[in-house]
C-alpha cells in the first residue's frame, strides 16, 4: 500500500491526479488554495441498512486521502428503534487504517423533537456528545467548516438550534441528503425516509442561518429512478470496483458479509474469489456522490472525469449536474414548496442537467475515487 503522499505522486502517472484536479501540500501553500473542512454526518451502521453509506464513507475518506478535503470528524446517527445495529465505528477505523486518514467519531442523540429549532436544552449529556462536537468544531476551526448530511438532521438541528450564531459565522454550508424535489403524485404527503426520521429536524434545516445546498434523494418520493432535482442513480456494483485494490474489496466484502467478527482488522484482507464475485453481480442505489464531490469543490463532466469546479465549467456543454439558486419553505410536517430564483439566495438545489449521462458518469467518478484507495 502507498501512503497519502506517495499516492498523490503516482497518480499523475495513472491519470488520476490530473482528473482529479489535485495539488500537493506545497503546491497547495504556494497557489493559496485551502482544502475545504468537512464534517461528515451519517445513518453507518454495521450490520449496515443500507449499502450506500459505506459507499459514501469510502468517498470521503478518498477525497480526505487525496488531499480534496480536510475531514475534521464523523458523527455517525444513533440506530433507530427498527434497526438495532451498532453505528459501524469499525468501518471507519478500516477506512482510516486503509487511507492514512485520521478523524474523531462521535455517536449521536437518540432524541426525537417535533417543533422545529427545538434547542433540546434538557438532553443529558451523552445524548448530547454529537451536538457539543459539532458546536466544538466550529468555534474551533480556522475557516468556515461543510457539515454534510447522510443521515438523519437531528444533531445538526439542534446545534444550528443552540447556536444560530456561530452557524451564521462559521458554516460555510450545510449539504443536505434528504427529502423530495416533490411529492409522490398518488400518496402527496409520503415522506421520504430520511425526513420520517424526524421531520421538525429536517424542517429547521431550511431556517439555517447559513448556507443550504440541498440534494433531494428523491425528484419523486419513491419512484427509483434519476431525476433533474434529485441525486439518485443505480451503482452497478462492477463498475464501480472495477480496478480497487484488496483493501477496498475487504472492506466491501466485511460490510455485505454482516458478520458477526468484530476483527474489522483481518476484514480488510481480499476477500475469496466466490465472495468477491458475489459482491460484483450486485447493483446499488445511490444518493450522496455528487453533494460529497461539490463539497470538495468537485463536479463532474458527462463523461464522467472529475473536474475542478467553477462557475465557468457549469455552463458548459460538458457539466453533469450543478446547484441552482431557490426560494424554498417547508412546513412542519417535512413538506417542501420551492421554486427556482432570479437571483442569488442562500439555499440552492442540485440540477442534473444530463438525466440519461448521469448513472454512468456517476459510476466512472466514483470508480475514479475507490482506485485511489
Amino acid at each position: 500500500m502507498l501512503n497519502r503522499r506517495q499516492f498523490v505522486a503516482s497518480s499523475v502517472a495513472l491519470g488520476l491526479g490530473s482528473t482529479l484536479g489535485l495539488v500537493s501540500g506545497a503546491e497547495e501553500s504556494k497557489t493559496g488554495r485551502s482544502k475545504p473542512i468537512v464534517l461528515h454526518q451519517t445513518d453507518l451502521f454495521h450490520p449496515h441498512m443500507d449499502p450506500d453509506d459505506h459507499f459514501d464513507l469510502a468517498t470521503i475518506f478518498a477525497l480526505a486521502a487525496l488531499d480534496a478535503v480536510d475531514l475534521r470528524g464523523l458523527i455517525l446517527d444513533y440506530p433507530p428503534d427498527f434497526h438495532r445495529a451498532s453505528p459501524a465505528v469499525g468501518a471507519v477505523a478500516q477506512m482510516s487504517r486503509t487511507t492514512g486518514v485520521a478523524a474523531p467519531i462521535v455517536v449521536g442523540g437518540n432524541a426525537r423533537f417535533s417543533k422545529r429549532g427545538d434547542a433540546c436544552s434538557d438532553l443529558p449529556k451523552s445524548e448530547s456528545l454529537a451536538v457539543d462536537f459539532i458546536v466544538d468544531q466550529l468555534e474551533r476551526a480556522e475557516s468556515p467548516v461543510r457539515v454534510i448530511i447522510a443521515g438523519s438532521a437531528t444533531d445538526v438541528a439542534v446545534a444550528s438550534s443552540r447556536r444560530p450564531e456561530l452557524f451564521r459565522e462559521k458554516c460555510a454550508g450545510v449539504y443536505l441528503n434528504a427529502g423530495s424535489a416533490f411529492p409522490k403524485p398518488d400518496e402527496p404527503d409520503k415522506l421520504e425516509y430520511n425526513v420520517e426520521l424526524n421531520p421538525a429536524a429536517y424542517a429547521t434545516m431550511f431556517d439555517l442561518p447559513c448556507p443550504l445546498c440541498w440534494f433531494p434523494c428523491w425528484h419523486n418520493v419513491l419512484d427509483w429512478k434519476s431525476g433533474e432535482n434529485s441525486s439518485f442513480y443505480f451503482l452497478e456494483h462492477a463498475d464501480a470496483f472495477r480496478g480497487v485494490s484488496d483493501a477496498l474489496c475487504g472492506f466491501f466484502a466485511y460490510m455485505f458479509s454482516e458478520t458477526n467478527d468484530v476483527d474489522w482488522l483481518k476484514g480488510l484482507e481480499k476477500p475469496s474469489d466466490d465472495v468477491w464475485n458475489g459482491v460484483l453481480a450486485g447493483r446499488r442505489a445511490m444518493w450522496c456522490t455528487a453533494s460529497l464531490l461539490l463539497l470538495a469543490d468537485k463536479s463532474v463532466s458527462k463523461d464522467g472525469e472529475i473536474v475542478e469546479r467553477t462557475d465557468e465549467f457549469e455552463q458548459s456543454a460538458d457539466a453533469l449536474f450543478k446547484m441552482e439558486y431557490i426560494d424554498v419553505s417547508c412546513d412542519n410536517a417535512g413538506r417542501t414548496t420551492w421554486k427556482y430564483a432570479d437571483r442569488e439566495t442562500n439555499r440552492k438545489i442540485v440540477r442534473v442537467l444530463n438525466v440519461d449521462a448521469y448513472p454512468k458518469a456517476m459510476a466512472k467518478a466514483i470508480n475514479t475515487l475507490f482506485r485511489s484507495i
